[in-house]
């Protein structure tokens, strides 16, 4: 083990706070440790085991070095976690909508849907809100909402919303490839895909969905410290 090596390991039993972990393990990532900074999360871990950027951190390095089950590991105990604060969303929906904020309280629900996609309530909210009312401009749709109507059986709602969005935004590469994609589903009537295809494409995007989860929780707890404050 090299000096540098043996003075990272010292620094890593010393420090006493979350935000200094994450400091020194992104360092040691960048640095090409990452040998240390999965010895640096585990460690971390044991002293904030509910921190969920350390654990995020230890599920991107496993994922660099190949080692997909401890990844995935790692991401369920995130993606629980996560789904247990996802709440908020609909929450929030209900504020906004409250205060008249429909663009807002949507986007709250879209977030919210995407880990309860069976619950009715805040389905049939999303569809009251994004019906046109009179002297209201309609709201735009979007690949969320049509991923929504997708994943409860609606393909042909799933394909007028992608329709919808390519009219208004006729260069978005990923919604043409996914209209091209439903339709094809459409055309053969089988509504089913590759389950393991599917597992893979969402394994290798689901750290950045994290990061735009934790981003969005973090800043709803600044918010509440304030609050508190």
């Amino acid at each position: 083990m090299s000096a540098s090596d043996l003075l990272y390991k010292e620094i890593i039993d010393k420090i006493e706070t979350p935000s200094a972990s994450v400091l020194l393990i992104r360092l040691l990532i960048e640095e090409g440790k990452t040998e240390i900074a999965v010895k640096a999360c585990l460690k971390a871990l044991e002293i904030f085991p509910d921190d969920m950027n350390i654990r995020r951190l230890l599920a991107e390095t496993y994922f660099s070095q190949g080692h997909l089950d401890l990844a995935e590991k790692e991401l369920e105990k995130l993606a629980h976690k996560i789904g247990e604060l996802s709440s908020i969303f609909k929450l929030q929906a209900k504020v906004f909508r409250k205060e008249d904020r429909l663009r807002e309280a949507i986007k709250a629900l879209e977030l919210y849907l995407a880990h309860h996609r069976s619950d009715k309530e805040a389905t049939q909210l999303l569809s009251e809100l994004s019906s046109p009312r009179e002297e209201e401009q309609p709201v735009l749709p979007t690949p969320t909402l049509a991923e929504i109507y997708y994943n409860q059986g609606a393909l042909d709602e799933a394909i007028k919303t992608y329709q919808q969005v390519l009219r208004d935004s006729p260069d978005d590469a990923k919604s043409k490839k996914r209209l091209k994609e439903l339709m094809e589903i459409k055309e053969t009537g089988d509504q089913r895909k590759n389950t393991e295809g599917i597992v893979r494409e969402q394994k290798l995007k689901f750290i950045g969905i994290l990061e735009r989860w934790l981003t969005a929780i973090e800043s709803r707890k600044d918010v509440n410290l304030v609050q508190q404050a």
